[in-house]
């Protein structure tokens, strides 16, 4: 099978288009699909779909297109060793962030990886935790950091940090007819919340705490954007829970108030993934080590301010 079709198909899947496509690789329209119809012929099955809105992929182009991408990354892995084994490090890294660790080392990583290797690229994607773990294994990323991932056959992972939740809510409210500065696990029962959909880490990690508290959470609002849900909490809709470096512009600016979970203290834990049926890249160890080593100076230094906690 020829690797160059397999990565027009991959293009052209992505802009859902032969002309756009084209205009992208830089070749003509009428050559790009000749190469998809010989891939075509090769696999024996039709791997688009044709329609007025452009192209997708039939279920046989799905699969081979899922199975093909961790191929065609690891080829372009060894490639680029290859080339700059020897050399000043070089390459692009995909990268998938949550939005509290974008928001917590996010600036900090790229002004430091531009300062030490001005040859790596690095392209950050910003989702939830569920989110990201799927695009690491299905290929999209190269390398991730997540809450409480589960370590499996297909992603390997390296706690790198730890992270204290705490509960917030809209400006003053009360709870139990006063201001709380702190709050028990089991006092978060019948408080209306706005939280990410329960595939994620810090969803599963909250609701775990919630049951072993006997408590069933109020979750009135599944919102999987970051943005949104503190929307909410600052109309006074609901509160939520999130990790210190989600919430603290809110919080610094007095638009919502904190509320520590206390009895017992809930944490979630940091990691740095990788999946694990691809190789790791030159580029990829430096960025890795760039974010343990970030990550450990701030616990070390500003945890309080950030509400993490140093690993032991």
């Amino acid at each position: 099978m020829d690797l160059r079709r397999l990565e027009l198909l991959m293009h052209v899947a992505t802009f859902g288009s032969f002309s756009k496509s084209a205009a992208v690789l830089g070749i003509a329209q009428p050559a790009l699909g000749r190469q998809i119809q010989k891939l075509e012929e090769e696999c024996g099955a039709r791997l688009l779909y044709r329609h007025g809105r452009g192209v997708s992929l039939t279920p046989e182009g799905e699969q081979l297109i899922a199975r093909a991408r961790p191929l065609v990354r690891q080829l372009e892995a060894i490639a680029t060793d290859l080339r700059h084994g020897r050399e000043e490090p070089k390459g692009t890294v995909i990268l998938g962030l949550t939005p509290t660790v974008c928001d917590l080392i996010g600036l900090r990583l790229l002004t430091a990886l531009s300062e030490k290797y001005p040859h790596i690229t690095v392209n950050v994607v910003s989702g939830y935790s569920g989110y990201i773990h799927e695009w690491l294994v299905d290929a999209r990323l190269d390398i991730a950091v997540l809450h409480d991932a589960r370590r499996s056959a297909t992603v390997a992972v390296d706690p790198v940090g730890i992270a204290r939740l705490a509960l917030v809510t809209p400006r003053g409210m009360k709870i139990g007819n006063r201001v709380r500065r702190n709050i028990a696990i089991r006092e978060l029962q019948g408080i209306p919340l706005a939280l990410p959909g329960r595939n994620h880490g810090l969803r599963r990690t909250l609701e775990f705490a919630a049951g072993h508290a006997g408590i069933a959470l109020d979750v009135r609002y599944e919102v999987d954007a970051l943005r949104l849900a503190m929307d909410l909490v600052k109309g006074g809709a609901a509160s939520t829970v999130l990790a210190r470096p989600a919430y603290k512009p809110a919080l610094d600016a007095g638009q919502v108030s904190e509320v520590r979970i206390d009895e017992p203290t809930v944490e979630t834990r940091l990691m740095v993934a990788e999946a694990s049926n691809r190789p790791v890249t030159q580029a990829m160890r430096y960025v890795r080590q760039e974010i343990k080593s970030i990550l450990a100076q701030l616990a070390q230094t500003s945890g309080p301010e950030y509400g993490l906690v140093p690993l032991t």
